[in-house]
């Protein structure tokens, strides 16, 4: 597919591309690896006037820790984070969570910060232009009604990535910058739970760190898809355990992670709180398998991921 016009501006500071954006009055997207952009501009889901690139941008290209926190530049590469030592030895969850993302090929394009804002997903709403044209367009393209669910008025999308879900169950916070200032939130706050527009973040804002608390932890992640490698997760969960306490994270089903904090983990109570994943897990009919199916497999890799993690204690 070809991509459409646009203007191509090259950013070297945050404020660099802030200026950008007003210069454009905000009709633009940022680039940074591309490999969720790329596929959207192809589509014709996303027609900015102008692709602001962010790569050169150094100051959000490092790993640092320091201070009691593990600071993460959104331009970091998946690969290139997953060869980190730190990350190794604090993280396993992050680590596994990041090792199960895509392939290598795309884990060295890919940016951390790309793969936490990447958009939602469903397979009514990411084909051609011409396919949606001649199906229909759906709420999540501006369309009135859901072509999953017949009569709908929520787009229940999916939000698939991997990392997110390892971050939140560190309990990592994002750095934010944009035309109104600098902010820092949990990550999970940045979800609006609306498929149709996934993120609650102000225009023009640019994700720039991730801050993990330097806590030594254990952790697992599991994931549910079609193919070993490349797929995006039909339903994961990470599980972060430091001492009678675990915090865990389901995504991939719906528009937006579900958090989980367990205090005393014996076996009633990780089973008991697994079940309530059935009821709180958004799904419809727009992956290739049943949403009863991810529903009950909710559950299943709850309990899968924190046993695992428990097992790493002993």
């Amino acid at each position: 597919m070809i991509l459409p016009d646009f203007e191509y501006r090259k950013a070297e500071t945050v404020a660099d591309a802030i200026g950008l954006y007003n210069e454009f009055n905000g009709k633009v997207s940022y680039l940074a690896g591309g490999t969720d952009l790329m596929p959207l501009l192809k589509y014709r889901l996303s027609t900015p006037a102008a692709v602001i690139d962010l790569k050169g941008i150094i100051d959000l290209s490092a790993v640092t820790a320091q201070d009691g926190w593990v600071t993460i530049g959104a331009n970091v590469t998946l690969f290139a984070l997953k060869q980190n030592q730190t990350i190794q030895d604090y993280f396993p969850v992050l680590y596994q969570s990041l090792e199960a993302t895509a392939c290598e090929t795309l884990q060295m394009r890919g940016t951390i910060g790309g793969n936490l804002l990447q958009d939602t997903r469903c397979i009514e709403y990411n084909k051609s232009n011409d396919w949606r044209v001649a199906r229909g367009f759906c709420l999540k393209m501006g369309g009135k009604t859901c072509n999953v669910v017949p009569g709908a008025r929520v787009c229940l999308s999916n939000y698939c990535s991997d990392n997110a879900l390892s971050l939140i169950s560190l309990s990592a916070t994002v750095r934010i910058e944009g035309p109104k200032g600098e902010r820092s939130i949990p990550l999970e706050k940045i979800f609006s739970g609306k498929g149709g527009k996934p993120f609650a973040l102000e225009p023009g804002e640019i994700l720039t760190h991730i801050r993990i608390p330097m806590d030594k932890s254990k952790g697992a992640y599991e994931k549910l898809r079609v193919r070993k490698s490349i797929d995006y997760p039909l339903v994961a969960v990470a599980a972060c355990v430091k001492g009678d306490h675990a915090r865990i994270c389901v995504g991939g089903i719906g528009p937006a992670p579900l958090v989980y904090d367990l205090t005393g983990l014996d076996a009633d109570r990780i089973v008991d709180a697994s079940r309530g994943t059935y009821a709180d897990a958004k799904a419809v009919r727009n992956t290739t398998l049943s949403p009863e199916y991810r529903k009950r497999m909710a559950g299943v890799l709850f309990r899968k991921a924190v046993n695992r993690a428990l097992k790493e204690e002993e």
